[in-house]
């Protein structure tokens, strides 16, 4: 089997949950193919793939436009083939009801896409010296970071990594996605 992860990261969230995903599949002795879309000029056809995950990390409740985009633009021949979506997104820590209505399940009714599994994941907040944040970034983290001690006492480092994302559901993510790609085989054979 062989499936192609394409993703858009703003920070590295989304490329380090698509990295990983790839060596979920490889333990699973799935072959994989990571594609960063904002990156890639050329997106590769869906030509002897099994399936298509694609990430997107969110900022400000908006998805990254790469991948929108591919969702919209390649929504077609997403028909065809298996297809698992997820988000890197701060809103699944205190309002995971939003998370899956507004930045999941709205984007595929504007797109017309119907993934057969999706999934929001928890962000990483690096405020750490090698972040990739500008300065407006990191203020807003910051205000971020002391709404979320506040109000649910997650006892967040304003000054170091925070990674909020859940690795045990991100491999079982993968798991269900490849258990769904063996029985669309089957029910071909």
């Amino acid at each position: 089997m062989r499936v192609l992860i394409a993703y858009g990261s703003r920070y590295g969230s989304t490329e380090e949950i698509a990295n990983k995903i790839s060596e979920y599949l490889k333990d699973l002795d799935v072959e994989s193919t990571v594609v960063d879309v904002k990156k890639e000029k050329k997106w590769p056809l869906f030509d002897g793939y099994d399936g298509v995950i694609v990430g997107s990390g969110i900022k400000i409740s908006k998805w990254m436009r790469e991948p929108l985009q591919f969702l919209e633009l390649r929504s077609h021949d997403l028909e065809r083939i298996n297809l698992a979506v997820f988000i890197s997104c701060i809103s699944i820590i205190n309002d995971p009801e939003y998370a899956q209505k507004e930045l999941l399940e709205k984007i595929f009714k504007e797109t017309g896409v119907a993934p057969d599994l999706y999934e929001a994941f928890g962000p990483l907040i690096d405020m750490s010296g090698s972040s990739r944040m500008g300065f407006l970034d990191k203020i807003i983290s910051k205000t971020v970071i002391t709404g979320l001690n506040n109000d649910l006492n997650l006892n967040l480092d304003m000054n170091g990594r925070n990674d909020l994302r859940d690795w045990d559901k991100i491999r079982q993510f993968t798991e269900k996605f490849v258990n769904i790609i063996k029985k669309s085989g089957e029910s071909l054979a």
